[in-house]
C-alpha cells in the first residue's frame, strides 16, 4: 500500500516534540514566476526561497515562546512516521509569530526555515 500521509514526529535540537495538527512542508528552494515585457513577450524566472515546515505545537511541551527561543538557530528532524520519510532542516530559524489558543492549548503561526534542507526515505 502506498502511504501518502499520517503520523509525524519532530525533534528540535535533540529534544522530541509532538505535533498538534497537520504539518505543511515546503521543500522547494525556489518557485517559478512569470511576467510579461512591455512588448508583450513573456519571461520566466525562479524566485529563491528557504525550505520550510509549518508546525503546530501543544502549549504544555516546555517551549518558551520568547525572544531568546525564537532567535536561536535550530536543527529540526521531522519524520513522517507512516510514509517513512525523514526531513532535515539544519541551522534553521523560526519565522512567524506564535499564536496560543487558550481553548485547546494549540500554538500555531510558526514556521521553521532553512537553506540547508534534505530528505531521505528511512
Amino acid at each position: 500500500m502506498d502511504t501518502q500521509g499520517g503520523r509525524y514526529s519532530a525533534t528540535i535540537n535533540g529534544k522530541a516534540f509532538s505535533g498538534r495538527a497537520e504539518a505543511k512542508l515546503k521543500p522547494a528552494r525556489g518557485t517559478p514566476e512569470n511576467g510579461v515585457n512591455w512588448n508583450g513577450k513573456g519571461f520566466s524566472f525562479v524566485k529563491p526561497q528557504l525550505s520550510a515546515v509549518e508546525l503546530t505545537f501543544d502549549r504544555g511541551q516546555g517551549l518558551k515562546w520568547d525572544e531568546a527561543m525564537i532567535l536561536q538557530s535550530i536543527d529540526l528532524t521531522f519524520v513522517e512516521d507512516d510514509a517513512r520519510v525523514a526531513h532535515y532542516f539544519t541551522a534553521a530559524r523560526w519565522s512567524g509569530e506564535p499564536e496560543i489558543n487558550t481553548k485547546d492549548g494549540e500554538v500555531s503561526g510558526m514556521k521553521i526555515e532553512s537553506d540547508q534542507y534534505r530528505s531521505e526515505v528511512i
